[in-house]
């Protein structure tokens, strides 16, 4: 679900009148581990990914958000205001940055904007039922399925290193798993 197109363009500019507009290259880090957080991120373009890196210095993917989406408030910080993981542009992306209590305020003034408010932490769960779904699958091909029934469009965008490590699984073994699936269709 997109929020944006749930609204009109009157509150959409109620809402970007408080944002400062931030351009990020491919690779660049919007929010780093540890960083203290008072702000929330709508993604006008692009694609970013949530990350966290291992003991041995391996990136493990941890969430993904696209175009016209929010990373929510739960996505991105503890209840002390600390960053969980890192957030990277996967390509050039376009953002708008809010102060968290200035968006918190403006989203429960009127009933429409705190529909508003409503959807994006109803879209901050469903994103995470479907990461738990996708990753409690036992077999590697079934957690890859699910991946691109949540996100069909990432597939081709994104670098398959990526959603190997959202999977838990090594980029040979993706591509092994979906060699085997283009045999299989082939088979049928």
């Amino acid at each position: 679900m997109k929020i944006i197109t749930a609204i009109n363009e009157d509150e959409w500019a109620s809402i970007t009148h408080i944002a400062t507009t931030v351009h990020l290259k491919k690779d660049q880090l919007i929010i780093r581990k540890g960083d203290p957080g008072n702000k929330e991120v709508f993604l006008v373009n692009g694609i970013v990914r949530g990350f966290i890196t291992d003991e041995n210095g391996n990136e493990k993917s941890t969430s993904f958000f696209e175009e016209g989406e929010f990373m929510s408030t739960q996505a991105l910080r503890t209840k002390k205001g600390i960053s969980l993981y890192n957030y990277q542009a996967l390509c050039r992306t376009k953002l708008l940055i809010f102060d968290s209590k200035q968006l918190k305020d403006l989203l429960s003034a009127t009933k429409k904007l705190s529909e508003i408010g409503k959807a994006i932490k109803e879209r901050e769960l469903t994103r995470l039922m479907n990461r738990d779904d996708c990753l409690m699958q036992v077999k590697a091909l079934d957690k890859y399925q699910k991946f691109i029934t949540y996100y069909p469009a990432l597939e081709r965008q994104i670098s398959q290193r990526y959603i190997a490590s959202y999977l838990g699984i090594t980029p040979v073994s993706l591509s092994r798993l979906k060699k085997s699936m283009i045999v299989r269709t082939d088979n049928n």
